[in-house]
């Protein structure tokens, strides 16, 4: 009987941990994508100069939150996202503005994605 509680004692644990979990993802992210959409919004709006500082703001929270995000997500979109912060910082210096807002909107999105594998879902938590 002591083992039944017990297994149901570490089920309940790590229950805890998936939810609080979830809610850190969101949390961490959303104002990443609300950043670079900004940014983006700015870029096509014409200003270029004030929508840099925005989507380097979001690099720097995506790299802040970075090792938190790899221990619980897949690498491989994490990659992704990696890359394509390289390649916004390339089109920053180069004032490649068309390619800078698209590049941010990609971003915006695959960021949500990241963090909505883990949002807080019935699926999530089956």
């Amino acid at each position: 009987m002591a083992r039944g509680w017990l297994g149901a004692g570490i089920l309940v644990v790590f229950l805890a941990i998936g939810f609080m979990v979830s809610g850190v993802m969101d949390n961490a992210h959303a104002p990443s994508c609300d950043l670079l959409d900004q940014a983006a919004d700015m870029t096509l709006a014409g200003d270029f100069d004030g929508a840099v500082p925005l989507a380097m703001e979001a690099k720097a929270r995506w790299e802040k939150f970075w090792n938190g995000t790899a221990v619980v997500a897949d690498h491989s979109p994490m990659d992704d996202v990696d890359a394509l912060f390289a390649e916004m910082v390339t089109y920053a210096e180069s004032e490649e503005e068309p390619h800078f807002a698209a590049c941010c909107r990609e971003l915006s999105r695959r960021v949500q994605a990241v963090s909505g594998a883990h949002r807080f879902s019935w699926w999530n938590v089956l």
